[in-house]
């Protein structure tokens, strides 16, 4: 398995409504978690890195925030072992 990591400080927390639509479509390999008024990560599994590679849509939505200066975004990505 691969995973992306994406933990984030958002400017405002009315962003959560934004956070809150990834989970809409039902993604069984994606995680939203709250650990703070304003802070969260988003953990989403894959088969391999070249599954992660072709699917950027939430990684490309938050590095647009932060794009923004809306958030704080850190991305990490690895293998489980």
């Amino acid at each position: 398995m691969y995973f992306r990591i994406i933990s984030f400080t958002l400017l405002a927390p009315s962003l959560w409504a934004m956070i809150n639509q990834f989970k809409a479509n039902k993604n069984e390999n994606l995680k939203v978690i709250k650990i703070a008024e304003n802070k969260g990560f988003i953990l989403e599994s894959f088969k391999d890195s070249s599954t992660a590679g072709k699917s950027t849509e939430i990684l490309a939505a938050m590095q647009s925030l932060k794009g923004q200066a809306m958030a704080k975004v850190v991305v990490e990505e690895g293998t489980e072992v």
